[in-house]
């Protein structure tokens, strides 16, 4: 049987300041360095190349920006749409990715493409037979253009649905997905969305890791919570008085303690009782000795 290493806690002096960084489990940090400016560098080059897209299609100059990409879970992806959008899924390598389009920018598209000026501002209502097979084909195109414009980075998509209401073949709680958001900048901003397939990415990073066992991921958690900096006191027992032998109080004065003499003071941990310990010292400093456990807060 191997051995584990055991964690050993650091202590911290007084006074000491901490920098502790805030960690978002909404995007958890499982891609960066340069692997992060990869992917953002490719998804970029993707992003400007659908702009050259959209331009030659609706014969009207369109740029398209591409934010930082950033993990989230397809659920917080498809709670983040604005306003209705349309839904495109396809299969990309052993995962997916979803292509979300504003409804407005897809009208937009379909009437420029049938040569029509496109404003349609305050236009509230479904797409026709004739738009949704030209936005249809205009998001088959987009997503065609992830290959080449990543240099082969990203492998090739099979389009698999298109409407809209988003898939329901992906778990939303459980899928980790990159999202990278395109503006189209042209007059009124509208924004793109892309959500790959964690699992796609890191393995076309090449920074896939073996599978761990749930136990192990625990195990990992717990030695990771165990290093966290947290606060622990020294205590005794609470003691009660009135409010007149708290005004009265002068220097030199004693306030007897309810805590006996020969039971052990309480260890706190932010707050929620720990161990028992006896009054000690460390060389200069005091300091105190375990002397019983209490199980832990509750």
């Amino acid at each position: 049987m191997t051995e584990r290493t055991p964690y050993r806690a650091r202590v911290h002096a007084p006074g000491e300041v901490l920098e502790v960084l805030p960690y978002d489990f909404e995007s958890p940090e499982l891609i960066s360095g340069t692997d992060r400016d990869r992917l953002d560098a490719a998804l970029e080059a993707w992003g400007r190349q659908l702009g050259l897209q959209i331009t030659a299609k609706t014969r009207a100059v369109v740029d398209v920006s591409t934010a930082p990409s950033r993990v989230q879970s397809f659920g917080a992806f498809i709670a983040s749409a604005d306003g209705p959008v349309l839904w495109a899924t396809a299969r990309l390598g052993g995962g997916r990715v979803v292509y979300r389009i504003p409804l407005a920018e897809a009208r937009y598209w379909s009437a420029r493409m049938l040569g029509a000026s496109g404003d349609q501002a305050g236009v509230d209502r479904p797409l026709t037979a004739v738009e949704r097979g030209l936005a249809r084909a205009a998001a088959t195109e987009h997503l065609a253009e992830l290959r080449p414009a990543t240099n082969d980075l990203m492998p090739e998509p099979v389009l698999e649905a298109f409407g809209t209401e988003p898939p329901s073949s992906v778990d939303r709680d459980a899928q980790a997905v990159v999202v990278v958001a395109g503006t189209i900048r042209r007059g009124e901003r509208r924004q793109l969305a892309l959500a790959i397939d964690v699992d796609v990415v890191l393995e076309r990073l090449g920074a896939v890791s073996p599978r761990q066992d749930a136990n192990e991921v625990t195990t990992r958690i717990s030695g990771h919570l165990a290093l966290a900096p947290v606060e622990i006191a020294l205590r005794f027992a609470p003691t009660r008085v009135g409010p007149d032998t708290v005004l009265d109080l002068a220097p030199g004065d004693l306030i007897p303690l309810a805590h006996p003499a020969d039971r052990p003071l309480v260890i706190t941990l932010d707050g929620n009782p720990v161990l028992r310990a006896a009054v000690g010292g460390n060389g200069d400093r005091l300091a105190c000795v375990v002397v019983e456990s209490t199980g832990g807060p509750s």
